[in-house]
């Protein structure tokens, strides 16, 4: 076999294998989102509107 060849069987082989990977990842990131739907989403923008950009300042003691 020449390196080319082997190469280029090398680079399809990399990339098949990063297509699967893709694949699972894609499947798992779905499974892991939660549903919600479009009137739960909007009651929840409703309720907690935007997110505050003041700072939270937090003092630790120990005694």
């Amino acid at each position: 076999m020449t390196t080319a060849l082997k190469n280029q069987i090398r680079v399809l082989a990399r990339n098949s294998v990063r297509k699967a990977i893709e694949a699972e990842f894609s499947g798992i990131r779905a499974s892991l989102l939660p549903a919600v739907s479009k009137r739960e989403q909007k009651n929840i923008e409703r309720l907690y509107k935007k997110p505050s950009r003041r700072s939270v300042r937090t003092l630790r003691i120990s005694l």
